[in-house]
């Protein structure tokens, strides 16, 4: 009994702690964003005015693939998610059927 009584305690520890960390993430995912979209505008703003520049050329390279690389962290750091969603469910499901087993067995 001890050990459940520690298992659950530990797995309210993680719980926050995964929490915090998702928290934290998405805050840091909305401060990327919003400067992507300051140094897009920049970089549109200069297109307006000096339309031939190398350094525009260079923002412009470096804006798509800052993107281009947040989209592809973001889209694994979802994808890690839902893996993780899926194998929570996996071991629900496991534990619900042994339980069964169990009442069934008594």
């Amino acid at each position: 009994k001890m050990n459940l009584v520690h298992a659950s305690v530990m797995s309210a520890q993680v719980k926050q702690e995964l929490e915090d960390l998702m928290a934290d993430i998405k805050k840091t995912a909305n401060k990327v964003r919003a400067k992507l979209k300051v140094i897009e505008q920049n970089v549109e703003q200069e297109e307006q005015t000096n339309k031939s520049s190398a350094d525009l050329r260079i923002r412009k390279t470096q804006h798509s693939t800052l993107s281009r690389k947040f989209v592809e962290v973001m889209t694994e750091y979802n994808r890690t998610q839902t893996d993780y969603r899926e194998r929570c469910k996996g071991r629900i499901q496991r534990q619900l059927e042994i339980s069964k087993l169990n009442c069934n067995t008594k």
